[in-house]
């Protein structure tokens, strides 16, 4: 196994946590260490972030798959990010396993081209990776916040986990990742898609998602892009989640 798992709690019900570009594990789901009072908690680590072996790029693909044998015979699925879109290509390969899916602000540029705001950030994001010095790490990460009209100010040099996680950003292309929109659309697990408010470009993704989803498309603000990070709304609104599921 090339990823590594932590958990938290011992619920009847599992949920399984997949992180995005620029954090890692625990780390990207820290506030939600408090549902382990109710669920068996399994947070993911993909590939080549925190102590797992280096990888050569990173394969949403291949996530995936990880994904699925950790969902076991089956738990409800949370994906933040670019975890967002591991967790749609899993579900929608198994959607047999998945009890819900909730996903935070996926880059599925691609699902919402027309939205003037989103071709803005896509076409920022290409220019950047054609531009750029992947050997710059701290420059790289820079410009990609930057692409994404993003005010996050970056330590120089970046922290350890952040400078690790950017070896693999970038070998990612963000505006060209795709989802199996059909496929999970058409599965009967309920569905869960949650934006922050801060950013044309993603509120548009996940209204355009939700739109095609045939949900609602929750807003929670005062974390930026880590949704997840506001703690106890975010909590509030997965707990309800799947108590209907």
């Amino acid at each position: 196994m090339s990823y590594a798992v932590e958990d938290w709690g011992a619920g009847s019900d599992r949920i399984v946590l997949v992180h995005g570009s620029l954090a890692v594990g625990a780390a990207a789901f820290a506030e939600q260490k408090a549902l382990a009072d109710t669920f068996a908690l399994s947070v993911m680590t993909r590939r080549g972030y925190g102590g797992t072996p280096r990888i050569d790029a990173v394969d949403v693909q291949r996530d995936a798959e990880d994904v699925i044998a950790l969902l076991g015979n089956g738990a409800h699925l949370v994906g933040t990010s670019m975890g967002g879109i591991v967790a749609m290509n899993a579900a929608g390969r198994r959607p047999d396993l998945v009890r819900s899916l909730t996903v935070i602000e996926p880059p599925a540029f691609a699902l919402a081209c027309d939205v003037p705001a989103v071709r803005r950030v896509s076409n920022a994001l290409n220019a950047h990776w054609k531009l750029a010095d992947p050997k710059e790490l701290h420059a790289f990460v820079t410009g990609f916040v930057a692409a994404l009209e993003m005010d996050m100010p970056l330590p120089d040099p970046l922290p350890a986990p952040v400078a690790a996680a950017a070896v693999n950003l970038v070998t990612e292309r963000p505006w060209r990742v795709d989802v199996p929109i059909g496929a999970v659309a058409d599965a009967s697990f309920r569905k869960l898609v949650v934006t922050g408010g801060w950013s044309e470009a993603f509120d548009g993704i996940s209204r355009r998602l939700a739109d095609l989803l045939g949900v609602e498309c929750h807003c929670l603000r005062g974390a930026g892009h880590a949704v997840q990070k506001v703690g106890a709304p975010f909590n509030t609104l997965l707990r309800s989640h799947i108590a209907a599921a």
